[in-house]
């Protein structure tokens, strides 16, 4: 028995060696110049840099959520809005307003869809109050966090991360303040998840 498990476990281990092998840095990934700061304490970070304004970021939108629900409690999944226009200011502000109310569960979803299945330009504070009542949170809540400290705070953590991690595109994963990977690097979206997935089992190994 002790020999059966024992190459059971030899062929585990070859099996991630050969895994490793097949992701590579500055081919599939990129290590940051610095580690950067994270916001999830004790916890693996994982960083989704998106837009809501970016087609991309709304067809990735179902495959992150279902794949977050296979993270283990040691990994925690932070959305990070990044603004590449003047016109996506309001909609990164509105993802913010959402998790200082506690209702991102509620609201992610809902302005993607307005968006780009409702065709909703969600440009200006009045539209996205809006919607955001539509979907049950009172106005007034919203108005009164919209330009709150917090809110501001937050605007500007998310653009020091996407900068220092260097996002050039969306939707892009950061991992741990360590790694950087999009779809240029890693091919598509479904390898970009497991990319992310290697690097943070490598985090978790290395006791970070």
């Amino acid at each position: 028995m002790k020999k059966v498990f024992g190459g059971l476990l030899v062929s585990l281990l070859l099996a991630g060696t050969a895994a490793a092998q097949s992701f590579e840095e500055g081919q599939d990934y990129r290590e940051l110049a610095s580690e950067t700061r994270t916001a999830t304490g004790d916890r693996i970070e994982v960083r989704e840099f998106f837009a809501y304004a970016c087609p991309g970021c709304n067809a990735f939108y179902p495959m992150v959520g279902q794949w977050s629900e296979t993270l283990d409690d040691d990994v925690e999944l932070v959305h990070s809005p990044v603004v590449f226009h003047p016109s996506w200011e309001n909609l990164a502000r509105a993802y913010h307003v959402a998790d200082a109310l506690d209702v991102t569960d509620v609201m992610h979803g809902a302005i993607f869809n307005a968006y780009h299945n409702d065709n909703q330009r969600l440009e200006t504070e009045d539209s996205l109050v809006a919607l955001f009542e539509e979907q049950g949170v009172d106005p007034d809540d919203v108005r009164a966090q919209w330009n709150g400290f917090s809110v501001d705070g937050a605007m500007r953590s998310a653009e020091r991360s996407a900068s220092r991690h260097g996002v050039q595109r969306t939707p892009s994963m950061g991992v741990n303040g360590r790694y950087y990977i999009d779809t240029e690097l890693a091919g598509d979206f479904d390898r970009m998840l497991r990319v992310v997935d290697y690097l943070v089992e490598k985090e978790r190994q290395a006791g970070r």
